[in-house]
């Protein structure tokens, strides 16, 4: 069974899960994070049976990105009192800078016939009333983010000489580079573990400006109308 979502936020940040604190962002959602928006809908805070699934990214919308400047409080919102603040609670403020996605909107298809039926099920149940347990974040808390559900599709299987491919793409896939487009190399995880230990990294092209990607002797799938390559 194949699903498709779109989800759109105004903004949004991918953080790379190798670091602890990384300013910088993917251009995309990782598989892990798509693995947590299914989670955040079914109401599961331990998803790693989604590592079962597979993905495919279509880049709708991105209006680029821009560096914001934050500023972190030292003492946690829950500590915040009067005493405190009349005190000059703000004067422990650090700044720190992050870059974020500028109006991202995706179309996502997960493949989860790697899933438990029960599983599934619960998930394709809650999408269809429009539901999420949890609320969904375009990567981290402050970039809310909402879904619409697509519907279920098939998938034909197809390999082509050369093809316009709507996802993203393994790198080592055989593409040429057009003028006019916007591509953009990049590395994340497909896999996680308890403690969150990523694993499975992978490298992928990106279009970022939602244009195809034009491959020779590509396998793909076709969804919806779309030419999609899963991972």
């Amino acid at each position: 069974m194949i699903i498709g979502l779109e989800i759109s936020s105004d903004f949004g940040h991918f953080s790379h899960p190798a670091t602890i604190y990384s300013s910088l962002t993917y251009p995309v959602p990782p598989k892990t994070t798509v693995m947590g928006m299914l989670g955040a809908i079914m109401g599961e805070s331990d998803y790693l049976f989604l590592n079962d699934i597979r993905y495919a990214c279509i880049v709708k919308n991105l209006d680029g990105k821009k560096n914001f400047c934050f500023n972190g409080i030292k003492d946690a919102l829950k500590e915040l009192n009067l005493e405190k603040a009349g005190n000059g609670f703000g004067k422990n403020r650090k700044q720190f800078y992050r870059e974020l996605l500028i109006n991202p909107r995706y179309e996502i298809y997960v493949d989860l016939s790697g899933l438990e039926k029960s599983r599934a099920d619960k998930l394709l149940a809650l999408l269809e009333e429009g539901k999420s347990m949890y609320q969904l974040y375009m990567g981290i808390n402050f970039c809310l983010a909402t879904y619409k559900f697509l519907g279920v599709f098939s998938a034909e299987g197809k390999k082509a000489d050369s093809a316009n491919i709507d996802s993203i793409v393994p790198l080592s896939s055989d593409f040429a580079i057009e003028v006019g487009k916007n591509y953009a190399d990049v590395r994340f995880a497909t896999t996680i573990g308890g403690g969150r230990i990523f694993g499975g990294f992978s490298d992928f092209l990106v279009e970022t400006s939602g244009k195809s990607i034009l491959c020779k002797n590509i396998e793909y799938s076709e969804v919806n109308g779309q030419k999609i390559v899963f991972v």
